[in-house]
């Protein structure tokens, strides 16, 4: 499956479904981030039941704490 995740194409091997499986697969927690999928923000509470398909455009931004 080839997906554009933060402008960069990625390959992955195994199929994944949903937001949670390519978090998981790109070892992010999902906890620290927000995710936007072909322009459209996905709520963490969304990201199990979120699906992916080929050619879909994924963006990834960590919060990052400081002082």
């Amino acid at each position: 499956m080839k997906l554009r995740i933060n402008g960069e194409i990625r390959e992955f091997e195994n199929n994944l479904t949903n937001v949670s499986e390519l978090l998981s697969a790109l070892k992010i927690n999902s906890r620290f981030v927000a995710v936007e999928l072909n322009g459209k923000v996905i709520y963490k509470e969304d990201f199990d039941k979120t699906l992916i398909k080929e050619g879909d455009k994924v963006e990834v931004v960590s919060f990052v704490g400081g002082g």
